[in-house]
């Protein structure tokens, strides 16, 4: 209950589309996205690349990109990011880029997770008798006779490989060294 209340709290001072840590997450994305060169490569395949010497193809049809962050996080990646403000530069309708984040981010999403509440209950002294005739007691526990165990009971592959870590072999296997 506590942690619904607070997340309430959070949502009523979060604005934007995505949730608080989603947003601080897609700032350093947005960020070094624009360190990034785009090149054409067909209709919705991109060559990205970048300062480090780094270069990655992005799909934006199938919303891939070969760094594998946007297919791992559901979050467009820096490379994706740059590709779409290429498209959007080129004259090409991608809409705000928050939008290509999935759902799971939203903050409508958020809200709708949080949207039900736990019901508080009574103490236990205001609790009604129970009208069952029958009790449940616990199963009753003895003590074991005898000094516990501190070796593990050894399975039958372990027993019959009995080889140490020296290499020797068991007196049942014979004497003789590997």
């Amino acid at each position: 209950m506590k942690r619904i209340v607070a997340v309430h709290k959070v949502i009523a001072k979060s604005n934007g589309p995505l949730t608080p840590s989603a947003t601080r997450i897609f700032k350093e994305i947005l960020s070094e996205a624009s360190q990034y060169i785009v090149i054409i490569a067909a209709a919705n395949k991109f060559q990205v690349s970048g300062p480090w010497m780094d270069q990655c193809v992005v799909d934006v049809d199938r919303k891939t990109c070969s760094c594998r962050k946007w297919e791992l996080t559901a979050m467009p990646c820096k490379h994706a990011v740059a590709a779409l403000w290429n498209m959007s530069q080129n004259g090409i309708d991608v809409g705000v880029v928050e939008e290509w984040v999935d759902e799971v981010y939203w903050l409508d999403t958020w809200k709708k997770v949080y949207m039900n509440t736990v019901e508080p209950i009574n103490g236990e002294d205001l609790w009604m008798p129970s009208a069952c005739p029958t009790t449940i007691t616990p199963p009753k526990h003895h003590k074991q006779i005898g000094r516990p165990r501190k070796k593990r009971k050894k399975s039958a592959v372990e027993l019959a490989n009995k080889i140490s870590k020296k290499r020797k072999l068991t007196r049942t296997g014979g004497n003789c060294r590997l």
